[in-house]
């Protein structure tokens, strides 16, 4: 039998810069494309789900069976300890893992842990499904990406600098996923959610910037 089976791990990637990219500029010349918004809008929400498994089995210790999941069950392994080589059995259909080789492909996708940005991802998790229209899931999609933690504020104590939500989300290296959100394209006629969201972007970079150059 074989005691790591990892080829029933499939981990939702990140997605593609240019999707995003060509989403907003469609948007920008006020052409409305449900099959793009849907495959950007679907895209984020099993990446979003990715995220939120793969965080809960690290923090609370419970992982789900990845071979009952294809089949559409739902079984939960519990750990049992912190040990790396501890064995996670599925006693529903016998699929099994070490919970080291469960870590290590998570990692082979990059970014699994939600951290600060948890709460984002679950909001998107839970609302995209019950989006109706385009322009509902349009500002779903904007929302999600623009979670931006750079500033963390904690009362009493100083802001401190964290990771942008966009680098569990979007293909690419720091520095591209936040050149992406600053070249964003609005049209004239953009719907105002989105323009408020990008007011709110900016003002969230100017703090970033102005912390770096304190703390330089």
């Amino acid at each position: 039998m074989t005691v790591n089976n990892r080829s029933d791990i499939d981990w939702a990637p990140k997605v593609s810069l240019s999707k995003i990219r060509l989403l907003y500029l469609r948007e920008a010349q006020g052409i409305c494309e449900d099959e793009l918004i849907e495959d950007v809008g679907s895209s984020l929400y099993f990446r979003c789900a990715s995220i939120l498994e793969y965080t809960e089995a690290v923090i609370n210790g419970q992982v789900k069976c990845k071979r009952c999941a294809v089949e559409g069950r739902e079984n939960i392994l519990m750990r049992k300890s912190m040990k790396p080589a501890e064995l996670l059995k599925c006693l529903a259909c016998g699929w099994q893992i070490r919970w080291r080789v469960y870590v290590k492909e998570a990692e082979r996708v990059g970014n699994l842990y939600a951290g600060h940005a948890r709460a984002a991802f679950e909001r998107y998790a839970k609302s995209y499904p019950n989006c109706p229209t385009a322009r509902e899931r349009i500002v779903a999609i904007d929302q999600l990406i623009h979670e931006f933690h750079w500033i963390t504020l904690v009362e009493n104590k100083p802001p401190k600098a964290a990771k942008s939500a966009g680098m569990n989300l979007l293909q690419g290296t720091a520095t591209q996923v936040l050149e992406l959100l600053n070249e964003l394209t609005y049209g004239k006629d953009a719907l105002p959610e989105l323009l408020e969201m990008k007011e709110w972007w900016l003002s969230q970079r100017s703090k970033g910037e102005k912390l770096k150059d304190s703390e330089g």
